[in-house]
């Protein structure tokens, strides 16, 4: 413990507050709330046995401590949870939102309130309902809403001082047009309050209330009101019909449970309004180490609920975590309400309780054996800090040209899906267009036919490429793939010089010498290697190919055409030796003559 740290927890009062530690470079490392700072703060560097592994790596990274007195153990909570959101400490459980929940804004501060989707909850009077964990969740409630309601949902700044002509949404009936002035402010801002109650789930009281307000217009002749209203209380009722009733009680309820894996937890909520399963959603809690179960369920409390718009009545939990008074005081607080937390042990709360249990344990199953099957082996993390890739080479693609002296030359293209094999992937390529000796153009030709099998959207772009040969052949793949219409979507192209396997790139003067021992040079070789013996074996089977053509082509009146067409139809030659004449006397251009010509010279060659 240095001397800062001493001096600190001579100075640290005995009143609520938060604490927070910081590492060696002044950056937080972790965020705590206490009843009395002092005795806190004081427990974690008094000597004694820490409670955990994680506790004992805490202290020891911990360089300087910090604190905020507060009034209350209710506002030590509020801070706590703000500045854990916003600093996200490593030793802290956190909620993983690396993008803002999004939220229904309703801005109610305005004169005529629009209603859109949002991401930053700001303190600007306007009502959020929210969040959504699932955005197209929210885009299907707010279509839903904006089909119903024709409220606004543009951001113009209202009243304008001259009518507009309205938008698009007036014209086919989704707005009542406020920019027009076609409706008044009492008129729209009932409107605004159907819309929060529907926001809010309360579908009986809402339908209720409209259902009076329609037998009011019919009472008084207002017909055209009236028919408005049923179409909404019908639409309502349709929505009402798809949620599933759980419990007899009309109160609101959010159920929350938590299930841990070994470095992040599931946080699962059921949302249930006026007795009715209205929605769930699923939060990622990070954490590191091995915090206590209770731990997580108590920073998901704080963390859901801070954010969490509108408040519901109760919320049942499967375990309560210590200081439930104080979070209770700060939820009543922030809700304007008494807002029940409790356990069920039995009844359908109970059985909600399990059942988001269950569907918790189920996500957290999924994501774990994703996680593992997205695992990359080593080799490839190596490669990618070699090669300074953005991203590890998941598809590596190789390609090598085989040929004696021009004769016979064919390409091939091997692929490797997370270090192994993609058979699917491997192709041949007979050489169509070049002539001689010239491995560059041959090089050229089979990547530009491969990529263009990709530009069609026929195969998958490969995240590497790489080629059996030198600077030369690296950039006569790139012109190949380029020609292909590769353009932006290039990917990294290397070569692997056979002798001292160095790795060639195409803009360097020099390669890269990747040490013998290092996984990703083994990668490579195999897939290099790989390349060459499916290139090897094609051109053996074209040399044989065309030695046994040639062999049948000494025969008189035999030419190339009808030699190919025989070994096409008998497969080899010693099946076209053991043949009848008249089974040849089948392919177009071979009488009896010739046949018989063609058995004997095969019959005195063997």
């Amino acid at each position: 413990m240095n001397e800062s740290i001493k001096s600190k927890l001579n100075e640290l009062p005995s009143c609520p507050g938060v604490y927070t530690f910081k590492d060696r470079l002044g950056k937080i490392i972790y965020v705590g709330k206490a009843k009395s700072l002092r005795n806190r703060v004081r427990s974690y560097f008094g000597g004694g046995d820490l409670p955990s592994p994680r506790t004992a790596a805490l202290v020891k990274k911990t360089h300087d401590i910090d604190f905020i007195a507060t009034k209350s153990e209710v506002e030590a909570l509020i801070l706590e949870c703000n500045l854990i959101k916003h600093f996200k400490p490593r030793y802290n459980v956190n909620l993983k939102d690396d993008k803002k929940y999004p939220y229904i804004k309703v801005t109610t501060r305005d004169v005529f309130p629009s209603v859109y989707p949002t991401r930053d909850l700001t303190n600007d009077g306007s009502r959020y309902f929210g969040p959504y964990t699932d955005a197209k969740a929210m885009r299907k409630s707010l279509k839903i809403l904006t089909s119903i309601f024709p409220i606004r949902t543009c951001r113009k700044r209202l009243p304008l001082k001259q009518p507009d002509r309205g938008c698009l949404n007036y014209h086919i009936g989704k707005c009542v047009g406020p920019c027009r002035g076609d409706v008044s402010v009492e008129e729209y801002r009932r409107l605004v309050d159907t819309v929060c109650q529907y926001l809010s789930g309360r579908m009986t009281h809402l339908v209720r209330a409209l259902s009076k307000k329609m037998d009011e217009a019919a009472r008084k002749l207002k017909f055209e009101e009236a028919a408005k209203l049923r179409d909404m209380i019908k639409a309502l009722e349709k929505v009402s019909e798809r949620q599933t009733v759980v419990m007899a009680s009309p109160r609101d309820r959010d159920v929350l449970v938590v299930r841990s894996g070994k470095r992040f937890a599931i946080g699962y909520v059921l949302k249930i309004r006026e007795g009715k399963l209205v929605g769930k959603e699923v939060y990622r809690l990070t954490f590191d180490g091995e915090p206590d179960n209770e731990e997580i369920h108590a920073s998901f409390l704080q963390q859901y609920v801070a954010g969490t718009s509108p408040l519901p009545d109760e919320i049942l939990l499967e375990k309560i975590p210590s200081g439930i008074e104080v979070i209770g005081e700060w939820l009543e607080g922030k809700a304007g309400k008494p807002v029940r937390v409790f356990s069920p042990k039995s009844g359908k709360g109970y059985d909600l309780v399990k059942m988001a249990v269950r569907n918790a344990s189920l996500i957290l199953s999924q994501i774990t054996e994703a996680a593992a099957h997205e695992k990359m082996p080593h080799s490839l993390k190596e490669l990618m800090r070699w090669l300074r890739l953005s991203h590890p080479p998941r598809l590596i693609e190789a390609f090598d040209i085989s040929t004696i002296q021009g004769s016979q030359p064919v390409g091939s293209r091997v692929a490797f899906k997370d270090g192994k094999p993609l058979k699917a992937l491997y192709r041949h390529f007979s050489i169509k267009t070049v002539e001689g000796q010239d491995d560059f153009a041959m090089m050229r030709e089979v990547t530009q036919r491969a990529w263009s099998h990709i530009e069609r959207g026929e195969e998958e772009a490969p995240d590497l490429i790489l080629i059996d040969g030198g600077k030369g052949q690296v950039r006569s793949a790139i012109q190949g793939l380029k020609d292909a219409g590769a353009g932006e979507k290039l990917p990294v192209v290397v070569g692997i010089a056979k002798r001292l396997d160095e790795i060639w790139f195409p803009e360097r003067s020099e390669p890269l010498q990747i040490p013998h021992d290092s996984s990703a040079l083994r990668l490579l070789q195999r897939i290099r290697d790989e390349a060459h013996r499916f290139a090897i074996s094609y051109h053996r089977k074209r040399r044989r190919k065309a030695a046994v053509r040639s062999e049948l082509e000494v025969v008189r009146g035999i030419g190339s055409s009808l030699a190919k067409r025989l070994l096409e139809e008998f497969g080899s030659l010693d099946r076209i030796r053991d043949a009848k004449p008249e089974d040849l006397c089948n392919i177009s251009g071979i009488g009896k003559a010739k046949a018989k010509r063609i058995i004997e010279h095969l019959r005195q060659a063997s």
